[in-house]
């Protein structure tokens, strides 16, 4: 057993042990002759055992989560929340919502866009009759990259109720009336062929039912929308897309909002046993951030990070993501890699296998809307996206940048696990 594994069982340990002084200390309190007394010590000590019980489990969870990242094998969220995968969900026996949880989601949500429904992106003539003189509904864009997919029928992936404000306030906000359809990515085209691959941001109001009944003045439209660059003599060329315009369409989310994390699971986006794995470790780093525990996932930075040597990578190449252990040694005290952030979320992918789907060496800056060139590109793997665990089951699903130094190739033998 690791060093991280016996930490953490002794958290489980420590909440065992307050659990049976507080069971006791309430079973005492009842053979009492003090009525007063006994209700009090015995309200207290339930509310400590609740507590410490629910700290046990969240340390049984973490330690089983760590012995699977010991024993290289898929991560406990990820597998709870594998039916929710894209391609689960669009194959012909994926997750479909019920009228029950239909009905708790339309409350929650205001609309009855779920995980797993067919709809069809309504005409180019139908989504220009909602957009503003500046080509957005309530300051979200609709791009030229998504004219192409106008009267198509696909199924939601991902129900959008809250997005991370990159580069700006650094917090979550409330975003409202927005899914992700599968498989429609930016490709970047009108926007200088930027390389981020952002899943494309749908409003419900440009999308129908499948079986919703059409008009027949339901046709495409010929204009084309206006350009994506912001007119002028500033140089260099800026940008606006869906990912610069995050903050403007987005709200302040609400601190005592508690069906912030209920949303995601009405919706459809994590299967209940993941929320429950995502809710339980947060949990219990919230009670080691208390006494400066040790946290999970963790990983360590030495104190002189080096630079580490890599071979060059190419798109279609089978690898395997490095141990944390291997990746925290590249790393600097702020966690980054020539300035990349190797961030938590990843860590779940780490000793699994996947195949490189693109090199990323230019990317649009959110702040500025220009196009950055990287100086040392990063890759892109199959299938691996930001689950959102970490940020109050956030749907973006952006695509995690990894560096070379990150990956190793995998042997003939390894293939990438289906999603």
């Amino acid at each position: 057993m690791s060093s991280h594994s016996i930490t953490y069982g002794k958290i489980a340990f420590a909440g065992c042990a307050v659990f049976v002084l507080a069971v006791g200390a309430e079973l005492s309190a009842q053979m009492a002759h003090w009525p007063i007394a006994s209700l009090a010590i015995g309200i207290a000590a339930g509310m400590i055992a609740v507590a410490a019980l629910l700290i046990t489990a969240a340390s049984v969870v973490v330690i089983i989560r760590q012995r699977l990242l010991e024993q290289h094998r898929p991560d406990l969220f990820l597998t709870c929340n594998a039916s929710r995968s894209e391609a689960r969900i669009v194959a012909a026996s994926g997750f479909r919502a019920g009228p029950v949880r239909r009905a708790a989601a339309r409350a929650l949500l205001g609309h009855d866009f779920l995980v797993g429904d067919k709809v069809e992106v309504r005409s180019l003539e139908e989504i220009r009759n909602t957009l503003d003189a500046t080509g957005c509904l309530a300051a979200m864009p609709f791009m030229r990259e998504m004219q192409k997919f106008c009267g198509r029928t696909l199924r939601v992936v991902r129900v959008v109720d809250k997005i991370y404000d990159y580069n700006r306030t650094r917090t979550m906000r409330r975003l409202d009336r927005c899914v992700l359809l599968s498989g429609l990515r930016c490709d970047g085209d009108d926007h200088g062929g930027c390389q981020a691959a952002c899943y494309l941001l749908w409003r419900v109001e440009w999308l129908r039912h499948d079986d919703e009944p059409r008009r027949l003045s339901d046709v495409a439209a010929t204009a084309p929308l206006a350009p994506s660059t912001i007119d002028g003599n500033a140089v260099p060329l800026r940008f606006v897309c869906q990912f610069t315009q995050l903050h403007a369409a987005s709200k302040p989310q609400v601190a005592w909002d508690v069906f912030q994390d209920l949303r995601p699971l009405f919706a459809g986006n994590v299967t209940l046993l993941a929320f429950c794995t995502a809710v339980l470790t947060r949990l219990f780093n919230a009670v080691q951030e208390l006494h400066g525990g040790l946290g999970f996932p963790s990983v360590p930075i030495p104190a002189n990070a080096m630079e580490g040597t890599w071979e060059t990578l190419a798109v279609g190449d089978v690898v395997k993501v490095r141990s944390p252990v291997e990746i925290g040694a590249t790393l600097g005290r702020r966690g980054k890699h020539r300035g990349l952030w190797f961030d938590r979320e990843m860590v779940k992918y780490c000793h699994q296998p996947y195949r490189v789907a693109a090199r990323v060496d230019r990317l649009i800056d959110v702040e500025s809307g220009e196009m950055r060139q990287m100086k040392t590109p990063c890759l892109i793997l199959d299938s691996v996206d930001t689950s959102g665990e970490y940020m109050r089951f956030c749907a973006q699903h952006d695509p995690l940048f990894w560096r070379e130094v990150w990956l190793k190739k995998a042997g003939t033998e390894e293939v990438p696990r289906a999603p």
